[in-house]
């Protein structure tokens, strides 16, 4: 196998509707990309975490109505 047909098996990056092959960049432009992954991860994670807490909070206010049923509001 050739360098350019290892190049052609590599992964890629799709920017303006124009694909990159990640192996073909020069350096900075790697490092961008592997910053934009973990851009990815962090936004995922995140994204996550605000679920679990939205679905906290409907939970609490759920028990809240329960606990509010006999109590007379002002």
């Amino acid at each position: 196998m050739t360098n350019s047909d290892q190049k052609a098996n590599g992964p890629k990056i799709n920017i303006d509707n124009r694909e990159y092959y990640i192996d073909s960049l020069p350096d900075e432009g790697k490092g961008l990309v592997n910053g934009l992954k973990t851009a990815d991860n962090q936004l995922m994670l995140y994204n996550d975490t605000l679920k679990l807490i939205n679905i906290s909070k409907q939970k609490m206010i759920e028990d809240l109505r329960k606990i509010i049923e006999n109590v007379e509001p002002a």
